[in-house]
């Protein structure tokens, strides 16, 4: 899940905001409102406002809307969701989970790209079986071959003069 919330030239991103989900509403730094009409726009966002007078004399203005009259926030309607999701990538298995998946990942591109399995040329569901079978057959013995490999030892040829 990509979030594009957080800000990088210092000025404050939708972290800083409190969000009061009773009210239905977020809280900027110096503790104003930022309301909603509640229309969903692209389908899944709610855009959420201050007023103009809230950030005119505003002491935070420079670092919370320097180009703009006022606060303006984009809030998903899925947003419960992605924070539940959010708090699941910090965890410990969920990193372990993205490594082995990882690696899942790279042996599909590898017979798709190498193997040229990028399409299925047995007809059937026993055809696509066996081709998959023989395909991770060959990757394995691929890997298998690069494991037990071993360098020819170093000898010098005689050359007679």
């Amino acid at each position: 899940m990509w979030d594009k919330a957080q800000r990088h030239d210092g000025s404050y991103g939708r972290d800083d905001f409190s969000w009061q989900e009773q009210d239905n509403e977020y809280r900027c730094p110096q503790g104003h409102v930022l309301h909603t009409t509640g229309k969903v726009t692209n389908a899944n966002t709610v855009i959420y406002r201050s007023r103009n007078t809230d950030c005119a004399h505003c002491p935070d203005k420079q670092r919370c809307c320097p180009n703009t009259p006022h606060r303006k926030i984009a809030r998903s309607i899925y947003e419960k969701s992605r924070d539940v999701a959010r708090r699941i990538a910090t965890t410990p298995a969920y990193l372990q989970s993205r490594k082995d998946r990882k690696k899942v990942e790279m042996l599909f591109a590898h017979l798709k790209r190498i193997l040229k399995l990028d399409r299925l040329r047995l007809r059937g569901l026993s055809g696509a079986h066996d081709e998959f079978l023989l395909a991770a057959t060959a990757q394995n013995l691929r890997r298998l071959a690069k494991l037990r490999w071993k360098p020819p030892p170093n000898e010098t040829l005689m050359v007679p003069i």
